[in-house]
């Protein structure tokens, strides 16, 4: 996958042209695996990097190609600040000898800015063609989705719940929901058994999200073995046997939120190109 930039700022040549990336989500993602996510960016001309964002409802079509699509409602340029670090920008170069030879140009910026910008000149030889098969290989839109109704299904019902599921991820993420029952497990204190709460409202939050579905039977397994206990001094003795499996649910539960909240966040579409967190998500859920 990649992402679409129009380049403001000066370049030698090809001004103009539009311009693909799969080097920007490091900026806007902290994720140097994610390649690119369909997305609109520009490089203003001070260079400044701007995207394109969106709010987006899903839209029932029996005629899409996965019965329906995500309609923007709402949409607005915002600035990525802190871009810092090189990102490779190419097109095809429809003046070169060889017909469907890329344009490649090096960008670089600096604490938010751009700082320079290089042309990348290869030989003959190891100068990559438009869709080629290598690392700058454009496939048509159809290609990159996943089509199967219920992953769609999956995807939408994920953005309907951002809000609900962003504000279980930051209770379990704060000092009191995050950092004292970890704290509780290595102080030996019975305060970590009040964590099972927590999983459980995080597990139910996650099978909200396709009802009549049975989640993946290890996860199940995982949270089973850390919940449902009650403390007895006797414990103590046995601390790690009786405690550990309760943070290991704990964990295992919050893991599959932060993705539910990440991907339902950062695709637009469902990608046959599986990130591995969606990909996760995809096995607790039975679509894998």
């Amino acid at each position: 996958m990649f992402d679409t930039i129009r380049c403001c700022y000066p370049l030698p040549h090809h001004q103009d042209a539009e311009f693909q990336t799969k080097d920007v989500s490091v900026f806007v993602y902290e994720d140097p695996c994610l390649g690119g996510t369909m997305e609109d960016y520009e490089i203003t001309e001070d260079g400044r990097l701007r995207r394109h964002a969106h709010e987006r409802e899903w839209m029932q079509d029996p005629g899409a190609l996965a019965g329906g699509y995500f309609r923007s409602i709402r949409d607005w340029w915002e600035d990525v600040p802190d871009a810092h670090g090189d990102i490779l920008i190419y097109t095809c170069d429809e003046h070169a000898a060889a017909p469907g030879t890329l344009m490649e140009f090096r960008i670089r910026f600096t604490n938010g800015r751009v700082e320079n910008v290089t042309e990348v000149v290869r030989d003959a030889e190891e100068r990559p063609e438009c869709g080629d098969g290598g690392g700058a290989t454009v496939l048509p839109a159809s290609a990159d989705i996943d089509d199967r109704p219920e992953v769609a299904a999956l995807l939408a019902t994920l953005k309907a719940s951002q809000r609900e599921l962003r504000a279980l991820l930051s209770q379990c993420s704060d000092e009191w929901g995050y950092d004292d029952p970890v704290y509780r497990f290595y102080h030996h204190s019975f305060k970590v058994y009040g964590l099972q709460s927590m999983t459980k409202k995080i597990v139910l939050a996650l099978q909200a999200i396709r009802p009549g579905t049975d989640l993946h039977a290890a996860f199940l397994q995982i949270v089973a073995e850390g919940t449902g206990k009650t403390f007895e001094p006797a414990h103590n003795q046995r601390w790690l046997a009786e405690t550990r499996p309760i943070v290991e649910a704990f964990f295992h539960a919050r893991y599959f939120l932060e993705m539910a909240v990440r991907y339902g966040t950062r695709l637009s579409e469902p990608p046959r190109a599986l990130p591995s967190g969606w990909a996760a998500l995809l096995h607790l859920y039975g679509l894998r």
